[in-house]
Order: structure tokens, then C-alpha cells, then sequence
């Protein structure tokens, strides 16, 4: 699936720009508008724009409305189409294998673009560097969709607003645990250079992240797929908040790493311990908006097929 053409072509759609107009111009809950003040990362999706447009438009008016000056936002690297992420994932392979994949995507990748090309014109961004942060010299971003959206959000937001674009210093994280042996060492990295980022001037901290991701695309289903949507949201929600207090309220990376994968199949599960190693433990997250988005139309598969859309609030 092609999915930076897909997320490009609904913003170039001819109600895309309107759209998305009329989401910047709603009134952002101003709890977001809290957390940026206090210096919290703000997580958003990276679903379909009916699903995801919301909650990144309050995002990004919020970021306007508080005139912040610098946007660091960490994405998400998809490693499925990545041969070296697949094979640091794979348990049967030898541990040489694992370690060499591992050394490929471990930490973070920056692409040192000075602007971003979205349908709303170029965004300026900012190169990033810090310990742990390596430019993109294999070609792991050329596919990498997850700021695509958001980025373009932000540079329609500047028309809206009437402001000059926000630039934004795009990071994003690969794998920050050894497969090998389970070690967050370059998360702690990672989480040290967040924090000298959270403490800069009129900088805001965001990230993304699809928390929960289920149906026959993602793996065996483990919950009846009769369920109803609103007993799966209940039951995902609350799945979530457990993973997140595991990483954020007692510290057990190793656990909230294995929910993640195992029971939530979320993509932010190399991201969440650079996120509370950031924050500290007994850190509070706060769920604004969660939903199960429907997916079995957009791949053309047997429902179910649910990915979701969750707006949270980290610190």
C-alpha cells in the first residue's frame, strides 16, 4: 500500500483543503492549549483524514494560538517494508542476524530536508541533531508517512492564522529496544535529548501514533471478530491506559514494550520509552479522544479491520 499517496490525495481532494479549513478554525480544547504550556507531548494519529484531521487541527491551531516558534515532532518509522527491521524482529533468526538488523534502524533518522513539499505549499523545517539522531543515509524515510499529514496541517495553518509557518524539526524513531537483549539504552538517549528539547523557549514537544491496530492485516485475532465496535473501543481503551501506565505511572518499559506489541500492535511502541525516559515516571497521561477508525474499506479486506485514532496528552 502506498500509503504517502493515499494520505496526499485525500488533502488534494477537492473538499480536502475545506475541509481542513473548518477543523483549524473549530475551537481547540484548550486542555491541549494546557499541555503545551506546561511543556507536555501531544500524541495524534496518523489515520485517515476523516479519522485523524480533527485531532491533528487541534493540534496544530493550538500550537498557532499559543504562538509557539518550533515544532519537534517525533514520527513513527514503519519497519514492515524494512528488510533490517524485520530481521532484528525475527526470534528465530541468530542473534548475529538480529544484531545487525537492530544496528540499521536503531535510535532515530532525520532526512535533512530544509522544506517540506505538502499540497498546501513547502513548510520550512529544521535540521535535528543530539545523541542518538542519525540522518537517513539507507533510504529508510523515502517511504515514511507518518508527519505527511500533520505537516501539511501546519502549513495550511500558517494561511489560516495569518502567521508565518511554524517550521518543524521532524524526527523519527526506529527501534529503540534490543531485540537481543531487551535493553532501552537508546531510548534513554533519545529521552535525554527530549528533554533539553522540552526545555527551549516557545518549542513545543509533539509525536504520533496509532495505539491499537486489529484485524487480519495486523495478525491473529485475538478477540472475537463478532464483537461489537463499541465493546472493542471499551475494551481497547482500557488495554491503552494500562500500557501507558505501565511505561508512564511505575516504569516497567519491558512490560508496556510487550503490551504494545502483543496485545495493542501499536506503532508507538519504540516511541513510548523515549516518551516517558522524557518525562520522568509517575508522569500523568491524559486520553482526550480515542476511537477504533474503520480500515477494511481503505485495504479492501473482511471487517474487522480497525486502527485507532487517539488524541493523548503526555505529562
Amino acid at each position: 500500500m502506498d500509503w504517502k499517496g493515499f494520505y496526499r490525495r485525500e488533502l488534494e481532494r477537492p473538499d480536502g483543503r475545506a475541509q481542513s479549513v473548518a477543523w483549524l478554525e473549530s475551537d481547540p480544547d484548550p486542555r491541549i492549549g494546557a499541555a503545551i504550556d506546561r511543556d507536555g507531548i501531544v500524541s495524534f494519529p496518523h489515520t485517515a483524514l476523516a479519522y485523524a484531521g480533527p485531532l491533528q487541527a487541534a493540534v496544530v491551531s493550538s500550537l498557532y494560538r499559543r504562538r509557539i516558534e518550533r515544532v519537534v515532532a517525533l514520527g513513527v518509522l514503519h519497519g514492515g517494508g524494512l528488510p533490517p527491521y524485520r530481521a532484528a524482529l525475527d526470534a528465530a533468526a541468530p542473534a548475529e542476524a538480529r544484531s545487525a538488523g537492530f544496528e540499521a534502524v536503531r535510535g532515530a533518522f532525520t532526512d535533512g530536508a530544509v522544506t517540506w513539499e505538502t499540497p498546501f505549499g513547502r513548510h520550512p523545517t529544521l535540521p535535528a541533531e543530539g545523541d542518538g539522531i542519525r540522518p537517513d543515509e539507507a533510504g529508510l524515510l523515502a517511504s515514511e508517512f507518518s508527519l505527511d499529514t500533520f505537516c501539511a496541517l501546519l502549513r495550511l495553518g500558517a494561511d489560516v492564522f495569518g502567521r508565518p509557518p511554524i517550521p518543524i524539526e521532524p524526527v523519527f524513531v526506529g527501534m529503540t529496544r534490543d531485540p537481543v537483549s531487551g535493553r532501552f539504552d537508546d531510548a534513554r538517549r533519545l529521552a535525554a535529548w527530549a528533554r533539553e528539547v522540552r526545555s527551549e523557549r516557545s518549542t513545543a514537544l509533539v509525536t504520533t501514533g496509532d495505539l491499537v491496530h486489529y484485524g487480519a492485516p495486523y495478525g491473529p485475532l485475538d478477540r472475537a471478530p463478532v464483537v461489537d465496535r463499541a465493546t472493542l473501543e471499551r475494551t481497547f481503551e482500557s488495554d491503552v491506559r494500562e500500557t501507558l501506565a505501565c511505561a508512564l505511572e511505575t516504569g516497567d518499559l519491558d512490560r508496556a514494550y510487550r503490551r504494545s506489541r502483543d496485545v495493542l500492535r501499536s506503532d508507538q511502541r519504540e516511541l513510548l520509552p523515549v516518551i516517558a525516559g522524557c518525562l520522568g515516571t509517575r508522569t500523568s497521561f491524559e486520553i482526550l479522544s480515542f476511537g477504533l477508525s474503520d480500515y477494511a474499506g481503505i485495504l479492501a479486506v473482511d471487517p474487522p479491520c480497525l486502527v485507532a485514532s487517539a488524541l493523548v496528552l503526555y505529562g
